[in-house]
């Protein structure tokens, strides 16, 4: 069964509403550090200062993430900035001012970067509506959001979320979302199966090329996370090494690769461009 926890991190975050609805699509995104000179949402009144730039004013987006000491905040709690540093997520190149997106203190904003990126290892302490809460080394605690593209696995096979223990170990692969929220790509109590589950998804896979299957042009990639894949590949698909194209009948597996890949209609993994990664020559010896 799930196992719902009573703790704010958890908690989806508090809706921060200002006068306007301000419109974001298709602005571009700076993040700095800066001075936090004046902070009132109520008022649309916020300053930044860079060093040695003009002041920025800017508004607060109506969902706009707010951080303090690895937790989130409301605009109330976040007045103590007030004439510190921060780090900010701002939009910019809208019809109206810069638009904040997120805040943080500078210490938050780099354990931010740590439970967003690469594999995360914690304590599973509860789920609670579609967040997974994981407690890290630091007993600091951040929600992940479940979709229904996160992979569950279980000592290499799929799993359920029932099937996870409050209080064991989990390895999961992050990934920033649009909207701020941080998805879980792959959970497990393996960390193995976290890596694949990352690797899966990104668009560039490095491994051992370890077989061509001309009748069915399928390449078979034994990954650097272990994982076995098989692109699909076509006339169209570019073979390079050192920079040059070569004929698919140069390639003789094994070989490191780096596979350039993409959907196609079907769902499949399709090889765009394949990368022939040389060998390193071994140093000269010196006497």
């Amino acid at each position: 069964m799930r196992h719902r926890v009573a703790t704010r991190a958890c908690k989806g975050l508090p809706t921060l509403v200002v006068g306007w609805l301000w419109l974001i699509a298709g602005a571009d995104t700076e993040i700095f550090q800066a001075r936090l000179d004046a902070f009132d949402p109520a008022q649309d009144a916020i300053t930044l200062t860079r060093i040695g730039r003009p002041p920025i004013q800017a508004s607060l987006h109506k969902k706009a993430r707010l951080w303090l000491n690895q937790q989130p905040a409301s605009t109330e709690q976040f007045q103590q900035m007030v004439g510190k540093p921060v780090m900010v997520r701002l939009s910019v190149g809208t019809a109206t001012r810069p638009i904040i997106r997120e805040m943080a203190d500078p210490a938050t904003w780099k354990w931010l970067e740590k439970v967003r990126r690469g594999i995360v290892q914690g304590k599973l302490v509860g789920i609670e509506e579609d967040y997974l809460v994981l407690e890290l080394s630091d007993k600091s605690r951040f929600a992940y959001k479940m979709t229904r593209s996160t992979q569950l696995m279980r000592d290499g096979k799929p799993a359920t979320l029932e099937q996870f223990v409050v209080g064991e170990t989990l390895y999961l692969a992050p990934r920033l979302l649009s909207n701020l929220d941080t998805m879980a790509l792959a959970v497990s109590n393996k960390e193995r199966d976290a890596q694949i589950g990352r690797e899966r998804s990104l668009p560039t896979v490095s491994g051992t090329l370890q077989a061509i299957d001309k009748e069915n042009k399928i390449l078979r990639v034994r990954t650097h996370a272990g994982d076995l894949r098989e692109f699909r590949y076509d006339e169209k698909t570019e073979f390079i090494l050192k920079g040059k194209p070569i004929r698919l009948e140069q390639i003789k597996p094994p070989v490191p690769v780096t596979v350039h890949r993409k959907r196609d209609e079907e769902g499949n993994d399709y090889a765009r461009r394949v990368t022939i990664v040389p060998a390193r020559s071994a140093p000269a010896r010196t006497r």
